[in-house]
This record gives C-alpha cells, sequence and structure tokens, in this order.
C-alpha cells in the first residue's frame, strides 16, 4: 500500500502520457493535408506544361508555315526573274499589302546571288501600312544567308523585335539552273501575333525578354493559392537573347480539392480541441493544480525576497511531488545562508566593512521614499590620504581608512543614514534632515571626526576631509546627478584650501554671469600663459580590458578658480572665436605626446581628438593637420577625429566636406554622443563614419533595465551591420562592464577604467616599459 502511494504521481504521468499520444494521432493527421493536395497540384501541373506543349507546336507550326510560304515564292519564275533584272514590275505587281495580309509575313527581303540587297519591304498589320526598313536592315541576316543554316527557319532579334525568319534560294520553278540569289522572309512575335495565338487555344499569352539562363524549355510556378504559371522559353539565333512566353490560369484542381481537405481539417481540429480539453481537466485534477500551489509560494518568496520563509506540503500526497517540496525547503534552506554570505560580499566593503556604491544604488531611493524629509548626497574625499599610503605603505593606508570611517560611521548611523565607501579615499553619505543648520552641524561633526589623530602601529598620523554636498531635488533627482555634482563641490572645497565643505548651490552662485565674464577675458591668455593642459581618458578593449586608445580632452588649469570644466570654456571659447588656436594647440600637442609612446613600442595606440564646429568649417584646418602629422611622423590612420552629433544638423554640408577630406588622408571619423541629436541614423548615413561613441544615457541603467538593454542590443545590431566599430561611453558600474564584455566584443571608455589623466601619470600608470 505505501509503495502504491508513492508512486501514485508516476501512475497519473503514464496516464497523462497515454492522453497525449492520442492527442498526438489528432495532430498527425494535419501532416496529411500536403499529401492529400498533392494529386491536386501535380494536375494543375499537368494542365499547365499540355497548354506549354500547345503553344509551342503553335510556333512550329508557324514556322512551318513560313518555310512553305518561303519556298512557294523563292521558285516561283517571277521571283527568279525579279532578282536577275528580267522584271522590274515585279515589286509593284506582286508585293502589295493584300500580299502581305493573305500570308501574314512582315517582311520580305531580295538578295542577289552575291548577297547584294535587291530588294526589301515590310509590312505593319496592326496599322495597315507598309514599313520603313533602314538600308542595313538585310545585313543582319547576312551572316546566316552565308553559313550552312540559310535553309533553314529560325527565331532572330531584330530591331523590331523577336522574329520568325525563312531562309530559301531562289530558282527557277523546274529546279534547273544555278540559284539567283535568296529570299528572306520573316513574321514579327509581337503582342498583336500573342493575342491571335492565344485567341487560337483559348489563352491570354504574354511575351518579354528575360534575363535568364537558358537552361529548360518550359516552367511551370505556383503564383499564390489561386494562380499558377506557366513559361515557354525561346532563344535566339544569336544565343544571346531569351525570350519568354507566359500565362496565368487558375488552380481548379488544387482548389477543389483544398476545399474538401479544408472539412477534413475542421473535424479534425474539433476533435482535438476536445482531447485537449480533456488532457487539460486531468492534468489540473492531478498535477498541474499542485505544482501551480507550489509555483506559486516561489513566486511569493522571489517577490518579496524572503528566502527565509519555507512551502507547505501537503501530508495525504506521498509521492514524488511531496519529496520535490522537502527538496525546495531544504535548497531554501542552504539559499539563505549562502545569501547572506553573498550580500556581505557583494553590497559590504570588505576592508571598512562599510556598504559599497552596489548598496547605495539600490538603496538610495528607497530612502529617498522613505523619508518625507529633505535628503541631501554627501561626496567626502581624504587630503593627505595619498601621501601616507604612498609613503608609508597600503597596508598603514588601508588601517587610515578603516580608523576614520570607524569614527565617521556612528554619526549617520544614528540618523539612519547610510555611509558608503565610494572607491579609494572617497566615501558617500546619503542622510536625511529637517533644516539646513541641523545639516551643516552633522558636516562640522564629521570634519571634526575625520581631522582627529590616528595611531597606526607605531606611527601618528593626520588626514582631513573635503566634503561636497548636493541636495535631492535642488540639485537633481538621480543618485547620478547628485553625486557628480556633490563631486563638483567637493573639488571646490579642495581648491579653497581643504578640511571644509562646500554645497553644489553655492557653488553655482558663485559661477554666475559675472564669473563667466571674468573666465572670458582669463580665457584670452589661457594659451599663452600655459595654462591648458591635455588629459587623457584610456579607450579599453572589452574582452582582456587592454588599452587600445586613448581620448584627448583639454583642461584648464586656472590658476585661483582650479581646474574649470570643459562644458564651461568651451562655449566662451567658441563665442570668442578662440576655438581654432585652442584646437589647433590640442591636435599638435596631444599628436607630438602619443607619438612619443609610438616610438616606445606602442605604435597601435590610437589617438582620439574632438575637433569643434568652427574648426570643422575652417578650411585651412586641413592643411594644418597635414603640417603636424608630417612634422611628428604620425600615422594618419592612427589617428581619430571625434565629431559630436549636436552639432552635425546645422553644419551638414561643411561637415560632409571636412569629413570627405579626412577620409582621403585615412583619418579615421567618430560619431561622438550618438542618440544625443534627432538625426543619429541619418547622419550615418550622409557622413563615412568608422566608429559610433555611444552615449552614456543609452547605458547608465544596462542591465537592470530591460528597455534600456534591449535598446543598446538592437543599436549594437543595427551599427554593426553597417561595418561600424563601437565605443561605449560612461562605463562607471561593474555590472555595466560584465554585461557588455559578455555580449559584444566593443570598446569602453569611462570613470569605471580612468578618469582623464595627464600626460605624465598616463605614461606612469599604463606606458611604463618593464
Amino acid at each position: 500500500m505505501k509503495i502504491f502511494k508513492v508512486m501514485k504521481l508516476k501512475i497519473k504521468s503514464l496516464l497523462v502520457v497515454g492522453f497525449f499520444m492520442l492527442l498526438f494521432l489528432g495532430l498527425l493527421l494535419t501532416t496529411i493535408r500536403p499529401i492529400l493536395l498533392e494529386d491536386a497540384i501535380k494536375l494543375d501541373e499537368t494542365n499547365i506544361q499540355r497548354e506549354l506543349d500547345t503553344i509551342n507546336n503553335q510556333l512550329i507550326s508557324t514556322m512551318g508555315m513560313i518555310k512553305k510560304t518561303n519556298l512557294d515564292w523563292s521558285v516561283w519564275d517571277d521571283t527568279y526573274l525579279y532578282i536577275k533584272g528580267d522584271y522590274p514590275e515585279f515589286p509593284e505587281v506582286n508585293l502589295q499589302k493584300a500580299t502581305f495580309e493573305n500570308t501574314m509575313l512582315n517582311f520580305m527581303i531580295y538578295l542577289d546571288d552575291k548577297n547584294q540587297l535587291v530588294h526589301q519591304v515590310g509590312y505593319n498589320h496592326e496599322n495597315k501600312e507598309f514599313l520603313t526598313i533602314g538600308k542595313e536592315f538585310y545585313k543582319e541576316y547576312l551572316p546566316i544567308v552565308q553559313s550552312k543554316d540559310n535553309e533553314k527557319t529560325h527565331l532572330i532579334t531584330t530591331e523590331y523585335g523577336l522574329t520568325v525568319t525563312s531562309f530559301e534560294p531562289v530558282y527557277l520553278s523546274s529546279g534547273e539552273g544555278q540559284s539567283a540569289g535568296t529570299l528572306i522572309v520573316g513574321m514579327i512575335i509581337n503582342e498583336q501575333f500573342m493575342e491571335e495565338l492565344g485567341k487560337r487555344i483559348n489563352i491570354q499569352l504574354t511575351l518579354k525578354e528575360v534575363n535568364k539562363p537558358f537552361s529548360r524549355r518550359t516552367k511551370v510556378e505556383v503564383i499564390n493559392d489561386q494562380k499558377i504559371k506557366g513559361s515557354l522559353f525561346l532563344k535566339d539565333y544569336s544565343e544571346n537573347k531569351v525570350y519568354e512566353i507566359s500565362y496565368v490560369n487558375n488552380r481548379n484542381y488544387f482548389i477543389q480539392k483544398r476545399s474538401g481537405v479544408n472539412q477534413l481539417s475542421v473535424y479534425i481540429f474539433l476533435t482535438s480541441i476536445a482531447t485537449i480539453l480533456l488532457i487539460l481537466f486531468l492534468l489540473n485534477r492531478f498535477i498541474v493544480s499542485r505544482i501551480g500551489n507550489l509555483s506559486i509560494q516561489l513566486k511569493h518568496i522571489q517577490d518579496n525576497k524572503e528566502i527565509r520563509l519555507r512551502v507547505t506540503s501537503n501530508d495525504r500526497n506521498k509521492d514524488e511531488l511531496s519529496d520535490l517540496e522537502k527538496s525546495i525547503n531544504a535548497m531554501l534552506e542552504s539559499l539563505e545562508k549562502k545569501h547572506n554570505e553573498i550580500v556581505s560580499l557583494a553590497y559590504y566593503d570588505p576592508l571598512t566593512m562599510l556598504p559599497n556604491r552596489y548598496y547605495l544604488n539600490e538603496e538610495f531611493h528607497k530612502l529617498v521614499k522613505k523619508n518625507q524629509q529633505k535628503v541631501a548626497i554627501l561626496f567626502l574625499d581624504l587630503d593627505g590620504f595619498k601621501r601616507i599610503n604612498d609613503s608609508l605603505g597600503h597596508e598603514i593606508g588601508d588601517r587610515l581608512l578603516f580608523s576614520v570611517s570607524d569614527r565617521i560611521a556612528p554619526l549617520i548611523s544614528k540618523r539612519e543614514g547610510i555611509f558608503s565607501r565610494f572607491g579609494g579615499d572617497e566615501f558617500v553619505v546619503v542622510v536625511n534632515y529637517i533644516h539646513i543648520e541641523d545639516l551643516k552641524k552633522l558636516i562640522q561633526d564629521i570634519l571634526i571626526e575625520a581631522g582627529e589623530e590616528n595611531q597606526l602601529k607605531t606611527y601618528k598620523t593626520f588626514v582631513t576631509a573635503s566634503i561636497g554636498v548636493s541636495i535631492y531635488g535642488q540639485d537633481g533627482t538621480s543618485l547620478n546627478e547628485l553625486l557628480q555634482k556633490a563631486d563638483i563641490a567637493m573639488y571646490e572645497a579642495k581648491r579653497k584650501g581643504k578640511n571644509q565643505s562646500c554645497f553644489y548651490q553655492d557653488l553655482e552662485i558663485a559661477s554666475g554671469y559675472k564669473n563667466i565674464l571674468e573666465l572670458e577675458n582669463d580665457l584670452k591668455f589661457a594659451l599663452s600663459m600655459k595654462q591648458l593642459e591635455i588629459h587623457y581618458q584610456p579607450i579599453v578593449c572589452s574582452v582582456d580590458h587592454s588599452i587600445l586608445g586613448v581620448e584627448a580632452l583639454v583642461r584648464w588649469n586656472h590658476p585661483s578658480k582650479g581646474m574649470i570644466s570643459p562644458a564651461l570654456f568651451i562655449p566662451i571659447a567658441e563665442e570668442t572665436g578662440l576655438m581654432p588656436a585652442i584646437g589647433e594647440w590640442v591636435l599638435k600637442e596631444s599628436i607630438k605626446q602619443i607619438s612619443s609612446l609610438h616610438s616606445k613600442g606602442f605604435k597601435n595606440l590610437v589617438l582620439s581628438v574632438n575637433v569643434s564646429k568652427t574648426q570643422m568649417k575652417d578650411k585651412s584646418f586641413i592643411y594644418k593637420l597635414d603640417e603636424i602629422l608630417t612634422k611628428y611622423n604620425y600615422p594618419a590612420s592612427n589617428l581619430q577625429v571625434e565629431i559630436t552629433e549636436s552639432v552635425i544638423d546645422s553644419y551638414l554640408n561643411e561637415i560632409q566636406d571636412f569629413s570627405n577630406a579626412l577620409k582621403k588622408r585615412d583619418i579615421m571619423i567618430a560619431l561622438d554622443d550618438f542618440g544625443v541629436g534627432t538625426s543619429s541614423l541619418l547622419f550615418i548615413k550622409e557622413l563615412p563614419i568608422d566608429v559610433i561613441k555611444i552615449d552614456r544615457n543609452f547605458i547608465k541603467n544596462v542591465p537592470s533595465d530591460s528597455f534600456d538593454t534591449i535598446l543598446l542590443s538592437g543599436i549594437f545590431e543595427v551599427i554593426t551591420a553597417l561595418n561600424i566599430d563601437v565605443v561605449v561611453e560612461g562605463i562607471e558600474q561593474e555590472e555595466q562592464v560584465n554585461y557588455i564584455s559578455s555580449q559584444y566584443n566593443t570598446r569602453l571608455q569611462g570613470f569605471y577604467f580612468s578618469r582623464p589623466l595627464p600626460f605624465s601619470i598616463l605614461l606612469e600608470k599604463y606606458f611604463t616599459m618593464t
């Protein structure tokens, strides 16, 4: 009895399989549909083939009729005498309209025994008028007259189309004497001929010249469920042209047979539906309902991410499903243990045990929704950490990070905020507050704790902190936007002397209209005062993360304002006319520096340089570029010029000329910020683009957001199909790197790999010769 209960599910499964076999037999009936229709298909094809044979026989009959007519005229004494010159009235007497109407011929050509033209005449049956035949018309037939085929009937292509032409030597009716010459007669196979031929066999025919090899005489093909087409192919004497005589007919046999088969299919379908319903009832009764209940419980555990929950089982059903339920519970218990371990590794920094940037990404919006109070982002960077880390070693540096974070963490914990290690000596705090004074008090407490003495083994060290602050809602709503602005504010705090804080809003107020006027004036002297710098951001391979190239980015190191964003001073340079000089300097300096890397063995390194709209419109820019490449012996194929998509629409004609000039020099062209503008695909069509740089907005939510992921896949599919290389910009997260590397063999660029670096640091970090 116990064994029977254990085997009960297997017995039920056998019953279900049995019913599915019946269903399979029902479905099998649908496979005989093509077999049932096969005879009808063949009957339609045979009928078409029979008609094609009739058409062919009619053509053969017509050719025989033309040959017979030619024989009658070629052994007529009057014809003989006319060619010999003894009967000059012959054309006027015998070659009248009635002659052509009775013989259905379209032309007659009389040649003497030296193949010289005696007379040629043509007739248009449709217009009932004589044709004006060119003087050289007869020469088309001389090669055939001179060959051994001069007594046969041929299909010949003339200026009037395809013709049936007969060649016969002219003799006296008695057959005595030598041939006086040759008589050539012909009939034009045109639409009128096809219409007459179609009427005789009661079908509608069409004639056309086709560009097909002459492999089969006839062809039958199905057009659709209602129509079938038959074709008869004719090759002219020269074998250079092929003509198709075709007609379309109804598939009468097929249509009739299909009607009967459709009725049979309906009966089989209804039977199958009944069978399926029965099977579904049995499956639901014995198996599906239990599996469904199990699935609902598992889905509830999955949706709520409560792996501490367990599925419930019914002790009355002791079979394989009940054993599965027990196994699932055992697995959930094991997963709970592993999950706790993985969470600790994935979401917490192993050194400080603080949440990391991945935890911050997931929990940020939860904290925003949970708190009705204001939320602030604090971007904290330790002043002087690099000096200690480099001089005393990484072990002391790690201890210092732990010591500082351990003192600050309780301040954040009291407010139920998030204190995370963002990377290196950078920390991010997400905290709610009621009043701005309350937030400033917290910031001051953090600065005090960060500046306390650190006892590390035998060393006593001091560091301070610079804090940048952005406010949710006021400075942005996305975490990336708020972090970026807090980061900017943090650098302003460092520039002002470190060990202090700076609000992004205050930074924006300080960089108002007056500040822009000051920058505009200072920028005029920035190049001559050597305040401009070139920083390089690596572009890496998605497979092994090796550096394939670098992008040159201009930076302005203002003597009093510090580093100024290119987004601020580049538009000023464009408006004040300083951009050509700055662009030429960037091009010259970057080629000079990267050429030095080529000479050290890194010959495949590609340099990417941005060009402005002003430079693209400047006709002399190309010649200056030639001079720079020649001066530093830099290979043009290792230079990539980046064109920003947003400026193309207004200057498309100038950019086309500019791009064509670059391509003549084997310089690569990249379309930067792809997708930001409104005509991306049009620009790919209009410009000789080698590389597409996908804007960071397309990948910032990849792969977590399914829409963005699918969109990225579509972009890759289109661009790679056009044989255009891809660079994915704005890579900042490991999940993005892992996903893109697993899906595409491409190039990557972003803060995840490196921020833009001065050439000396780039050289030290990536291109030190070993």
